[in-house]
């Protein structure tokens, strides 16, 4: 606690390498003889904990670079055993140093990597966590996937068992800790791309069949249901979605064959992600945009109806539909734009209202206005075809004119008596009704002048 308290001044001190070469070692041992603990408020998990933290809060610099690799051999070991809060800290170590010194490849690497391969090849197993067990009580905290310590189920959020609430799960049936595993991952492929290619290969068929899971409607509808938990077990989905869209151009031919479960666990995450987690389905949407940019895009036009389905887009909560509407629209339009020739009439009728409300819709950016107004010109030509075998296409057409004619009357009648108040100069912006007129002068010839 000591130390803790006074690092700043050891940082500073001309004795701070001194104190690396004799304080690491100390820690990582103490780590590595010390039991892992699983409950928060004993005193050797608060130890634990510190010394975590005190090794996270030294200065990535040239002091600590000769220490580095022995540094993260320890964390690597300890992410297997460890409890959820001291994994997280480990985890948090890992990335700086991999960051700020990037380090030659290493065995503990690579079973790291199949550590995590490991503990997503389980997750299927744990789905059983979120039916309704007889004389079942929901209360305290979710966040785990699996029974901790003594066949506890335990966590941050809601928990779904008799544990005190001081409880710890242990890392690898933590959700919390499988969210920040796939970012991990990401940053590995980036320093070892050429050893860890195929490895990081393995990890698709496991990213498509992690985002189609999802509880039982019965689970759902239980009131029991830990809610909590289903949102942390979303955040893991997305977050693997997340690390496939960086990874989808480098493996597109392999992530083609499981174009159905891709389809299928988007579709899936948009509708069942909680209206109240905007960040959440935020970024599922920038996961999909980049998804949706490649050739893929062709695989989702069985569920394009779907996705004009604002509710199931951008959800209902005033809070997501603020955060992401923006962002929503200029994904599907993208979409519609690239797709817009295997369209049928119905589907094209169905863009063009969506994007036509879009057009005289003032509380969105005017960008989108403008992109939507591009995008119904991009119809066009598709729905003309369309009318050379249905005569619907033609009042569509005209319905199309109209939007138009009406924006322009909108303009006509706001917006341009609006700018032109905006570039009048202030001198002639009116004349107020007691300003007197201005004098005249005469001219030569006795005529007066204004």
């Amino acid at each position: 606690q000591e130390v803790s308290e006074n690092l700043e001044n050891i940082v500073n001190s001309q004795h701070y390498p001194n104190f690396l070469e004799t304080a690491i070692p100390i820690f990582l041992q103490l780590l590595k003889d010390g039991e892992p603990q699983f409950t928060a408020d004993s005193h050797s998990q608060q130890l634990r904990k510190l010394v975590l933290e005190l090794i996270h809060r030294l200065p990535a610099n040239e002091q600590l670079k000769g220490h580095v690799k022995v540094i993260l051999t320890g964390m690597f070991v300890l992410l297997e055993v460890e409890n959820e809060e001291n994994v997280l800290v480990c985890l948090r170590i890992i990335i700086e140093l991999h960051k700020q010194f990037r380090p030659s490849l290493t065995p503990e690497i690579m079973r790291f990597l199949m550590f995590v391969k490991t503990v997503y090849t389980e997750l299927p197993k744990t789905m059983t966590l979120f039916e309704p067990l007889e004389g079942e009580v929901a209360s305290g905290g979710g966040g785990a996937i699996g029974p901790g310590p003594g066949g506890v189920v335990s966590g941050q959020g809601e928990e779904m068992t008799k544990a005190p609430s001081s409880t710890l799960p242990k890392a690898a049936s933590s959700l919390k800790v499988l969210a920040e595993l796939p970012i991990i991952v990401v940053l590995m492929y980036q320093l070892y791309k050429q050893t860890v290619h195929s490895m990081v290969g393995e990890f698709i068929p496991l990213t498509m069949k992690t985002i189609v899971l999802q509880p039982s409607q019965k689970a759902k509808l239980s009131p029991n249901f830990n809610k909590e938990l289903h949102v942390d077990f979303m955040a893991v989905q997305i977050k693997f979605l997340s690390f496939l869209a960086y990874i989808i151009r480098i493996y597109q031919e392999q992530v083609a064959s499981y174009a159905s479960n891709l389809v299928q666990g988007m579709v899936a995450l948009l509708k069942n992600c909680p209206q109240e987690v905007a960040h959440l389905r935020k970024e599922l949407l920038i996961a999909a945009r980049h998804i949706l940019a490649t050739d893929l895009r062709n695989k989702f036009l069985p569920c394009i109806d779907h996705l004009f389905d604002e509710n199931l887009l951008i959800g209902s909560g005033w809070t997501t539909r603020e955060s992401v509407r923006s962002l929503a629209y200029s994904i599907l339009a993208d979409l519609v734009h690239h797709i817009r020739a295997q369209l049928s009439l119905n589907q094209l009728s169905m863009a063009v209202q969506l994007f036509s409300k879009n057009v005289h819709d003032d509380t969105i950016p005017v960008s989108i206005q403008m992109m939507s107004c591009k995008l119904l010109l991009n119809l066009v030509e598709c729905i003309r075809v369309k009318s050379e075998q249905d005569t619907g296409a033609r009042e569509l057409l005209m319905k199309m004119m109209e939007v138009f004619v009406l924006k322009f009357q909108a303009i006509a009648v706001y917006q341009i008596p609006e700018l032109f108040k905006q570039c009048q100069p202030s001198s002639e912006a009116g004349v107020s009704p007691n300003m007197e007129a201005p004098p005249t002068s005469s001219s030569p010839n006795g005529e007066g002048v204004k």
